[in-house]
Protein backbone atom coordinates (compact mmCIF):
# COMPACT_ATOMS: atom_id res chain seq x y z
CA UNK A 1 0.00 0.00 0.00
CA UNK A 2 1.56 3.43 -1.05
CA UNK A 3 1.15 6.35 1.20
CA UNK A 4 -1.03 7.91 -1.13
CA UNK A 5 -3.95 5.72 -0.89
CA UNK A 6 -7.39 5.96 0.77
CA UNK A 7 -7.50 3.21 4.32
CA UNK A 8 -10.79 1.78 4.33
CA UNK A 9 -11.46 0.56 7.67
CA UNK A 10 -15.39 -1.20 7.90
CA UNK A 11 -17.42 -4.51 6.90
CA UNK A 12 -17.04 -6.26 4.10
CA UNK A 13 -20.31 -8.19 4.29
CA UNK A 14 -23.08 -10.66 2.06
CA UNK A 15 -26.78 -8.86 1.36
CA UNK A 16 -29.80 -10.58 0.79
CA UNK A 17 -32.50 -7.74 0.18
CA UNK A 18 -35.96 -7.77 -1.23
CA UNK A 19 -37.52 -4.70 -2.72
CA UNK A 20 -40.04 -4.05 -5.16
CA UNK A 21 -37.71 -4.90 -8.44
CA UNK A 22 -37.24 -8.69 -6.42
CA UNK A 23 -34.76 -10.61 -4.57
CA UNK A 24 -31.16 -10.59 -4.46
CA UNK A 25 -29.24 -13.58 -2.61
CA UNK A 26 -26.11 -13.13 -0.99
CA UNK A 27 -24.37 -10.56 -3.01
CA UNK A 28 -21.56 -8.99 -2.16
CA UNK A 29 -22.47 -5.45 0.30
CA UNK A 30 -20.88 -3.96 3.37
CA UNK A 31 -19.80 -0.34 3.89
CA UNK A 32 -16.59 -1.08 3.21
CA UNK A 33 -17.13 -2.64 0.04
CA UNK A 34 -18.81 0.21 -1.43
CA UNK A 35 -16.84 3.30 -0.17
CA UNK A 36 -13.16 1.26 -1.22
CA UNK A 37 -14.95 0.66 -4.93
CA UNK A 38 -16.23 3.81 -5.69
CA UNK A 39 -13.21 5.47 -3.76
CA UNK A 40 -11.14 3.65 -6.75
CA UNK A 41 -12.55 6.18 -9.37
CA UNK A 42 -10.26 8.75 -7.70
CA UNK A 43 -7.52 7.20 -5.58
CA UNK A 44 -5.87 3.75 -4.82
CA UNK A 45 -8.10 2.35 -1.70
CA UNK A 46 -6.99 -0.48 0.90
CA UNK A 47 -9.22 -2.42 2.86
CA UNK A 48 -9.33 -3.76 6.20
CA UNK A 49 -11.99 -5.83 7.04
CA UNK A 50 -12.80 -9.65 8.33
CA UNK A 51 -14.51 -12.21 6.18
CA UNK A 52 -15.17 -15.94 6.46
CA UNK A 53 -13.79 -18.32 4.65
CA UNK A 54 -17.32 -18.48 2.56
CA UNK A 55 -15.78 -15.47 0.99
CA UNK A 56 -15.06 -16.91 -2.51
CA UNK A 57 -12.83 -15.52 -5.46
CA UNK A 58 -16.48 -14.42 -6.99
CA UNK A 59 -17.06 -12.21 -4.06
CA UNK A 60 -13.08 -10.67 -4.73
CA UNK A 61 -13.35 -9.85 -8.45
CA UNK A 62 -15.38 -6.76 -7.99
CA UNK A 63 -12.42 -4.99 -5.97
CA UNK A 64 -9.80 -7.05 -8.17
CA UNK A 65 -11.31 -5.39 -11.12
CA UNK A 66 -11.10 -1.81 -9.74
CA UNK A 67 -7.81 -2.17 -8.37
CA UNK A 68 -8.58 -2.36 -4.47
CA UNK A 69 -6.46 -3.45 -2.33
CA UNK A 70 -7.75 -6.36 0.17
CA UNK A 71 -4.65 -7.36 1.73
CA UNK A 72 -6.03 -6.19 4.63
CA UNK A 73 -8.82 -8.33 4.88
CA UNK A 74 -8.55 -11.09 7.39
CA UNK A 75 -9.89 -14.56 6.22
CA UNK A 76 -11.23 -16.12 9.54
CA UNK A 77 -12.50 -19.73 10.04
CA UNK A 78 -16.37 -19.31 10.29
CA UNK A 79 -19.08 -17.48 7.81
CA UNK A 80 -19.03 -13.77 6.62
CA UNK A 81 -21.24 -11.52 7.93
CA UNK A 82 -24.66 -11.43 6.54
CA UNK A 83 -27.53 -9.04 6.61
CA UNK A 84 -30.84 -9.54 5.27
CA UNK A 85 -33.57 -6.41 4.75
CA UNK A 86 -36.64 -5.22 3.15
CA UNK A 87 -37.79 -1.63 1.90
CA UNK A 88 -40.52 -0.22 1.31
CA UNK A 89 -41.92 0.96 -2.14
CA UNK A 90 -40.31 4.36 -1.72
CA UNK A 91 -36.76 2.97 -1.29
CA UNK A 92 -36.24 5.25 1.31
CA UNK A 93 -36.73 2.87 4.43
CA UNK A 94 -35.01 -0.32 5.29
CA UNK A 95 -36.59 -3.04 7.58
CA UNK A 96 -33.99 -5.35 8.83
CA UNK A 97 -35.35 -8.82 8.88
CA UNK A 98 -31.65 -10.52 10.43
CA UNK A 99 -27.90 -9.19 11.12
CA UNK A 100 -25.37 -12.50 11.45
CA UNK A 101 -22.68 -10.74 12.58
CA UNK A 102 -20.66 -14.15 12.49
CA UNK A 103 -16.91 -13.15 12.26
CA UNK A 104 -16.96 -9.67 12.00
CA UNK A 105 -18.59 -10.27 15.59
CA UNK A 106 -14.89 -10.28 16.73
CA UNK A 107 -13.38 -7.79 14.22
CA UNK A 108 -10.22 -6.30 15.83
CA UNK A 109 -8.24 -4.16 12.67
CA UNK A 110 -4.81 -4.16 13.16
CA UNK A 111 -3.14 -2.21 10.69
CA UNK A 112 0.18 -2.93 8.94
CA UNK A 113 3.00 -0.18 8.86
CA UNK A 114 2.32 0.58 5.31
CA UNK A 115 -1.70 1.45 6.55
CA UNK A 116 -0.47 3.38 9.70
CA UNK A 117 0.97 5.95 7.38
CA UNK A 118 -2.24 6.52 5.46
CA UNK A 119 -2.75 9.99 4.22
CA UNK A 120 -6.40 9.38 4.36
CA UNK A 121 -8.77 7.25 6.48
CA UNK A 122 -12.79 6.60 5.76
CA UNK A 123 -13.76 4.91 8.89
CA UNK A 124 -16.75 3.42 7.33
CA UNK A 125 -20.00 2.84 9.80
CA UNK A 126 -18.56 0.68 12.31
CA UNK A 127 -18.39 0.38 16.35
CA UNK A 128 -16.64 3.65 17.36
CA UNK A 129 -14.61 1.73 20.07
CA UNK A 130 -12.58 0.18 17.11
CA UNK A 131 -12.90 3.59 14.92
CA UNK A 132 -11.02 5.18 18.27
CA UNK A 133 -8.31 1.73 17.38
CA UNK A 134 -7.75 2.60 14.55
CA UNK A 135 -7.19 6.42 15.09
CA UNK A 136 -5.19 5.24 18.10
CA UNK A 137 -2.88 3.46 14.84
CA UNK A 138 -2.74 5.25 12.18
CA UNK A 139 0.30 8.26 12.28
CA UNK A 140 -0.30 11.50 10.60
CA UNK A 141 -3.36 11.23 7.96
CA UNK A 142 -4.08 14.51 6.84
CA UNK A 143 -7.74 13.94 5.85
CA UNK A 144 -9.50 11.58 8.36
CA UNK A 145 -13.78 10.89 7.59
CA UNK A 146 -16.35 8.91 9.44
CA UNK A 147 -19.55 7.81 9.44
CA UNK A 148 -21.63 6.48 11.53
CA UNK A 149 -25.52 4.73 12.14
CA UNK A 150 -28.33 5.28 15.22
CA UNK A 151 -27.13 1.70 16.87
CA UNK A 152 -23.77 3.38 17.56
CA UNK A 153 -25.41 6.26 18.47
CA UNK A 154 -27.65 5.07 21.23
CA UNK A 155 -25.40 2.55 22.77
CA UNK A 156 -22.14 4.04 22.17
CA UNK A 157 -22.14 7.77 22.11
CA UNK A 158 -19.33 8.75 24.78
CA UNK A 159 -17.06 6.85 22.25
CA UNK A 160 -18.74 8.36 18.85
CA UNK A 161 -18.34 11.78 20.62
CA UNK A 162 -14.59 10.64 21.14
CA UNK A 163 -14.21 9.81 17.67
CA UNK A 164 -16.01 13.25 16.16
CA UNK A 165 -13.37 15.09 18.22
CA UNK A 166 -10.14 13.54 16.47
CA UNK A 167 -11.78 13.78 12.60
CA UNK A 168 -12.31 16.10 10.15
CA UNK A 169 -15.55 15.05 8.66
CA UNK A 170 -18.50 13.36 9.91
CA UNK A 171 -21.31 11.54 7.61
CA UNK A 172 -24.74 11.05 8.88
CA UNK A 173 -28.22 11.22 7.85
CA UNK A 174 -31.05 13.32 9.18
CA UNK A 175 -32.75 11.14 11.54
CA UNK A 176 -28.66 10.11 12.95
CA UNK A 177 -27.85 13.85 13.53
CA UNK A 178 -31.19 14.94 15.25
CA UNK A 179 -31.29 11.51 17.69
CA UNK A 180 -26.75 12.08 18.09
CA UNK A 181 -27.99 15.63 18.96
CA UNK A 182 -31.31 16.24 20.42
CA UNK A 183 -31.88 19.32 18.42
CA UNK A 184 -34.69 18.98 15.28
CA UNK A 185 -33.41 21.56 13.18
CA UNK A 186 -30.34 20.13 10.76
CA UNK A 187 -28.01 23.27 10.67
CA UNK A 188 -28.41 23.64 14.36
CA UNK A 189 -27.22 20.02 14.77
CA UNK A 190 -24.68 20.83 12.37
CA UNK A 191 -23.51 23.43 14.30
CA UNK A 192 -23.54 21.23 17.70
CA UNK A 193 -21.52 19.03 16.22
CA UNK A 194 -18.77 21.54 14.59
CA UNK A 195 -18.37 22.45 18.82
CA UNK A 196 -17.61 18.65 19.34
CA UNK A 197 -14.43 19.28 17.18
CA UNK A 198 -15.18 18.13 13.71
CA UNK A 199 -14.38 20.52 11.01
CA UNK A 200 -17.46 19.16 8.35
CA UNK A 201 -20.40 17.75 8.98
CA UNK A 202 -21.97 16.05 6.18
CA UNK A 203 -25.49 15.42 6.36
CA UNK A 204 -27.22 13.08 4.10
CA UNK A 205 -30.53 13.86 3.05
CA UNK A 206 -31.55 10.02 1.25
CA UNK A 207 -33.28 11.35 -2.15
CA UNK A 208 -33.01 15.02 -0.88
CA UNK A 209 -29.27 14.91 -1.41
CA UNK A 210 -26.94 16.44 1.14
CA UNK A 211 -26.13 19.20 3.73
CA UNK A 212 -22.78 21.08 4.38
CA UNK A 213 -22.47 22.58 7.66
CA UNK A 214 -19.12 24.26 8.69
CA UNK A 215 -17.19 27.11 9.88
CA UNK A 216 -16.54 27.66 6.16
CA UNK A 217 -20.11 27.75 5.37
CA UNK A 218 -23.14 25.93 4.74
CA UNK A 219 -24.73 24.56 1.64
CA UNK A 220 -27.05 21.71 0.32
CA UNK A 221 -27.13 19.73 -2.79
CA UNK A 222 -29.90 18.05 -4.62
CA UNK A 223 -29.86 14.52 -5.97
CA UNK A 224 -28.57 13.21 -9.28
CA UNK A 225 -32.48 12.47 -10.59
CA UNK A 226 -33.36 8.74 -11.61
CA UNK A 227 -36.24 8.07 -13.54
CA UNK A 228 -35.94 4.29 -12.44
CA UNK A 229 -34.54 3.52 -8.94
CA UNK A 230 -33.68 0.04 -8.74
CA UNK A 231 -32.01 -0.73 -4.87
CA UNK A 232 -30.88 1.90 -2.46
CA UNK A 233 -28.52 -0.43 -0.52
CA UNK A 234 -25.14 1.15 -0.13
CA UNK A 235 -25.75 4.71 -1.76
CA UNK A 236 -24.50 6.61 1.41
CA UNK A 237 -21.03 3.89 1.55
CA UNK A 238 -21.02 5.13 -1.47
CA UNK A 239 -21.00 9.03 -1.34
CA UNK A 240 -19.15 8.67 1.40
CA UNK A 241 -15.90 6.83 -0.41
CA UNK A 242 -16.33 8.92 -3.28
CA UNK A 243 -16.25 11.90 -1.33
CA UNK A 244 -13.14 10.93 0.89
CA UNK A 245 -11.53 9.16 -2.45
CA UNK A 246 -11.90 12.57 -4.64
CA UNK A 247 -10.37 15.06 -1.79
CA UNK A 248 -7.73 11.95 -1.01
CA UNK A 249 -7.06 12.78 -4.47
CA UNK A 250 -5.99 16.72 -3.97
CA UNK A 251 -2.89 18.95 -2.66
CA UNK A 252 -5.35 20.69 -0.50
CA UNK A 253 -8.31 19.39 -0.31
CA UNK A 254 -9.56 21.88 3.36
CA UNK A 255 -11.58 24.34 1.28
CA UNK A 256 -14.97 24.80 1.36
CA UNK A 257 -14.89 24.52 -2.87
CA UNK A 258 -13.47 21.25 -2.48
CA UNK A 259 -16.03 20.31 -0.25
CA UNK A 260 -18.73 21.09 -1.56
CA UNK A 261 -17.60 19.74 -5.18
CA UNK A 262 -16.90 16.48 -3.31
CA UNK A 263 -20.61 16.66 -1.91
CA UNK A 264 -21.36 16.68 -5.63
CA UNK A 265 -19.15 13.73 -6.69
CA UNK A 266 -20.86 12.08 -3.89
CA UNK A 267 -24.51 12.44 -5.02
CA UNK A 268 -23.48 11.29 -9.00
CA UNK A 269 -21.53 7.98 -7.96
CA UNK A 270 -24.47 7.20 -5.03
CA UNK A 271 -26.57 7.50 -8.30
CA UNK A 272 -24.82 4.46 -9.97
CA UNK A 273 -24.95 2.64 -6.96
CA UNK A 274 -28.78 2.46 -6.85
CA UNK A 275 -29.15 1.66 -10.58
CA UNK A 276 -28.39 -2.04 -9.37
CA UNK A 277 -28.53 -4.15 -6.58
CA UNK A 278 -24.87 -4.91 -4.67
CA UNK A 279 -21.76 -3.03 -6.60
CA UNK A 280 -22.67 -4.69 -10.28
CA UNK A 281 -23.05 -1.30 -11.55
CA UNK A 282 -20.78 0.63 -9.27
CA UNK A 283 -17.96 -1.68 -10.34
CA UNK A 284 -18.51 -1.76 -14.05
CA UNK A 285 -18.02 2.10 -14.69
CA UNK A 286 -15.71 4.23 -17.29
CA UNK A 287 -14.35 7.67 -16.52
CA UNK A 288 -15.94 8.80 -19.38
CA UNK A 289 -19.68 7.53 -18.12
CA UNK A 290 -18.64 9.52 -14.61
CA UNK A 291 -17.76 12.26 -16.58
CA UNK A 292 -21.18 12.48 -18.13
CA UNK A 293 -23.49 12.44 -15.81
CA UNK A 294 -21.00 14.73 -13.54
CA UNK A 295 -21.74 17.40 -16.15
CA UNK A 296 -25.60 16.91 -16.53
CA UNK A 297 -25.20 17.41 -12.86
CA UNK A 298 -23.63 20.34 -12.83
CA UNK A 299 -25.93 21.79 -15.99
CA UNK A 300 -28.83 20.91 -14.03
CA UNK A 301 -27.77 23.28 -11.16
CA UNK A 302 -26.46 26.09 -13.53
CA UNK A 303 -28.45 29.29 -13.77
CA UNK A 304 -27.47 31.65 -16.70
Amino acid sequence: MKNSEVLVVGSVAFDTIENANGRAERVLGGAASYASICASYFAKPAVVAVVGTDFTQEYREPFVRRGVDISGVEIKDGLTFHWGGSYDADFNTAFTKFTDLNVFKDFKPVLSKEQQNAKAVFLANIDPELQLSVLKQVKHPRLVACDTMNYWISSKKEALLKVIKQIDILFLNENEARLLTGIYNLIAAGKWLLGKGVKYVIIKLGSNGSMLVSHKGIAQLPPYILEHVHDTTGAGDTFGGGFTGYLASLKNWNSLHAIKRAMMIGNVMASFTIESFSVVRLAGLTQPVINKRLKEYTDMLRFD
